[in-house]
């Protein structure tokens, strides 16, 4: 697998970066932008999953139900902030194509929201952060 470079390095993090949000309880969503078929395999526990085709296709059901989770997340943070959403996929590719959708619908058919890519995706989360993951 060819390893993408789509993004700039503030719009993406690393997994240990990630985790650190996940330990301090920082809001945010997960989007996982995988098909349903590897969700199925494994995920993780708190994620959404809209598949990076849905995004592209701008599903209309799929678009409205980010935008939920969006408007939940800004009445949780009460303040200013930009919502972080988080992209991950399998291996940190698909990731940074969604990252570039979501940002051209960033306050236009979405809330703004600050969107990074997880590097390395759910296979980098399994080497380096729970060896208990699954990989596939």
């Amino acid at each position: 697998c060819r390893k993408l470079n789509l993004l700039s390095k503030d719009q993406r993090i690393t997994v240990q970066e990630y985790k650190s949000v996940v330990d301090n309880s920082g809001r945010h969503i997960l989007l996982d932008v995988r098909p349903i078929v590897e969700v199925d395999i494994c995920h993780l526990p708190f994620s959404l999953n809209i598949p990076l085709s849905s995004l592209e296709q701008r599903k209309s059901e799929d678009i409205r139900l980010l935008q939920q989770r969006i408007i939940q997340l800004k009445q949780q943070m009460a303040d200013d902030h930009q919502p972080p959403v988080y992209v991950i996929c399998k291996l940190g590719n698909d990731s940074q194509k969604a990252v570039q959708v979501l940002e051209k619908m960033s306050g236009s058919e979405l809330d703004s929201i600050t969107v990074k890519d997880v590097c390395g995706g759910l296979m980098a989360w399994a080497t380096k952060i729970d060896p208990a993951f699954p990989q596939y």
